[in-house]
This record gives structure tokens, sequence and C-alpha cells, in this order.
């Protein structure tokens, strides 16, 4: 029988002087059938990347996940491996101690076959939960960027700008807002608020002096109380009721005051806005993103779900009039 080759055996190809479509047909063959070396873990240039995130909405996302597994690090050990190990064992023996001490990498290195974490479970969080799958390859880069390859870098940078362009903004129908009932509305923010990590309850439609939702976090050092009102509108929000937020949120002494609508602002509502560091104003195209990051880009045919496990409790804060 013949012996079976070795992939260094097969003949390379020059990934940047491909067109994207072209690198596209190599690199999705999967690489047990492959008669030929390319480089996958990577956009090959700039132009390849730019075309890629341009049309990534209409990618299938089949496509799309096995274009991500293959930038991101599977388990095992990569080409620079041998090079840091000579490094690191060219130090003194109080520094070589002094590595293997802080980096659990370092250990894994010298006493493991593969010490590279895999880290395509990611993919598993995809599409519902691309900000923690966001979390994670920044987490691992930080963790890994001293002794990671720069083109294995630049791969987790490509996965991430697909992971942004694909999931974050990924249009949805605003009337799936708009169907919605405004009580259903104000729950549906406090859910967002909650992923985003703030505490947010509704206020008691009776008392809230005008606000829907209160969002508060108190990290050391860092406490914020947002107070913020629901506009589920078709028409754009007038100025009439930034006025109106701005009064509250003075009268309350709250950190800032957010008008979150379905609609848009007139231009004299964004003007007043501008004006005043206290008053954020979150139109559906942004509003859309956001629940895109939090709360996956499919988050229209779970908004039942969402609402339905919000706890129903009415916040007993009071505004004075």
């Amino acid at each position: 029988m013949p012996k079976s080759r070795n992939q260094s055996d097969f003949p390379l190809i020059l990934s940047e002087q491909l067109s994207l479509s072209e690198w596209l047909e190599k690199v999705l063959v999967p690489s047990y059938k492959r008669k030929y070396q390319i480089a996958d873990y990577s956009f090959a240039t700039d132009e390849h990347r730019e075309e890629y995130l341009a049309n990534v909405h209409s990618r299938s996302e089949r496509e799309v996940k096995q274009i991500v597994r293959g930038f991101l690090i599977q388990a095992g050990s990569l080409g620079r491996d041998s090079q840091t190990q000579a490094s690191l064992r060219a130090l003194e023996d109080e520094q070589f101690r002094e590595y293997l001490e802080k980096y659990e990498f370092v250990r894994r290195l010298f006493l493991t076959q593969k010490p590279w974490d895999g880290m395509t479970w990611i993919l598993d969080l995809l599409p519902d939960n691309p900000r923690k799958a966001l979390d994670v390859i920044d987490a691992y880069f930080v963790a890994h960027a001293h002794f990671m390859p720069e083109g294995r870098m630049h791969g987790l940078a490509d996965a991430e700008a697909i992971i942004q362009q694909r999931y974050f903004h990924h249009d949805n129908p605003r009337d799936a807002l708009l169907a919605l009932r405004p009580y259903e509305f104000e729950l549906l923010i406090a859910v967002l608020f909650r992923k985003m990590g703030y505490q947010a309850s509704v206020t008691q439609a009776s008392r809230d002096g005008g606000v829907d939702v209160v969002a508060t976090s108190a990290e050391r050092g860092k406490t914020q109380r947002l107070l913020i009102q629901c506009k589920r509108y078709e028409s754009k929000v007038t100025v009439s009721a930034v006025r109106e937020l701005m009064g509250v949120v003075s009268r309350a002494q709250a950190n800032k005051g957010l008008i979150v609508s379905t609609s848009d602002f007139t231009s004299q509502a964004k003007k007043e806005a501008l004006s005043n560091s206290m008053l954020e104003l979150i139109g559906f195209t942004e509003l859309n993103v956001l629940m895109n990051q939090y709360m996956g880009a499919r988050w229209p045919d779970r908004m039942t779900y969402y609402i339905r496990d919000m706890p129903g409790n009415h916040s007993s804060i009071r505004f004075e009039k």
C-alpha cells in the first residue's frame, strides 16, 4: 500500500493571490479532503475582509460558522510553540520559574502536547449570545497574547469582526415591537438593561413621574441611576418629551435620562439632547443593535419568553412632582 501523504507534502496556495470567492472555495473544503495547503486562520487580505463583511448577511449560517471556526483556535499546538519553548529555555532559572508560576499557558507548553485550549465552543453561543462570544474571544486574547502567533491574532480579530457585523447589525422588523402592548414594551426594555448589567424594574404607572423603567448599577466607585422613558411610537418623538424627561431627571437627581423609542426623533429633539449630557436618545436602529448584542439576533422570536420571565413587581420608587 502506498504511504499516506503528510499535509506538508501538498503544494502551498498563496491566499493573497486569490480573489475572495476563490479563497472561500478552497477553505470551505474540509481540511481532511484537501490536496493542498492554504492559510485559513484569517482573511488573506484586508480587501477580502472588507468584501466578506459587506456581504455577510447574504451568507448562510453554516458558512459563517465554518469561517469563524477556522479563525478560532482549536485545541492542540501551533507552529510558533517550539520557538516559544526555545526562548523560555534560554532564560535564567529564576526567570523561567517566574514564567512557569505566572502563566498557566507556559505550564501547558512544557507539560502537555496540546498547550492551546480550544475555543471553538463559543460557536454554541451564536446567534443568541453574540456579546458573550466576543467577551470570550477578548478574554482568550488577553490571556494568551504573549505567546500567540501574529497570524492567529489577526484571525481572532477577523472572527470578532464577523460576529459583530453578522449578529449585532442583523436587521429585525420594527413591527415586532409595535405589536407589543405598551407595558410589554416597558418590560422588554427592563430585560435589556438587566442583560446590560443593570438592576432594572418597571415603575408603577400612577407614580412614575413620566418614567417607565429605572435602571441602577452599584459598582464600587461608579454608581449610576438611569431613568428611562419607553416610547412605542410609529411617529417621531418630539422635543417636548425630551424637555419633560429633563425636568424629571433634575428633580430625581438621577445620573441620566434616556428615551428609548421604536421610531426616531425630530431634529429639534436631537438638538436638545445633544446640548445636555444627562440625556440620551435611543431610536429603533440603535435599539435593534443593543437587542442583537445582549439578547441575540433572533430576539423577536423570543420576546414573549423574555417578557414572561421578567419579574412583574412594580418599582416602589417615588418621584416628586
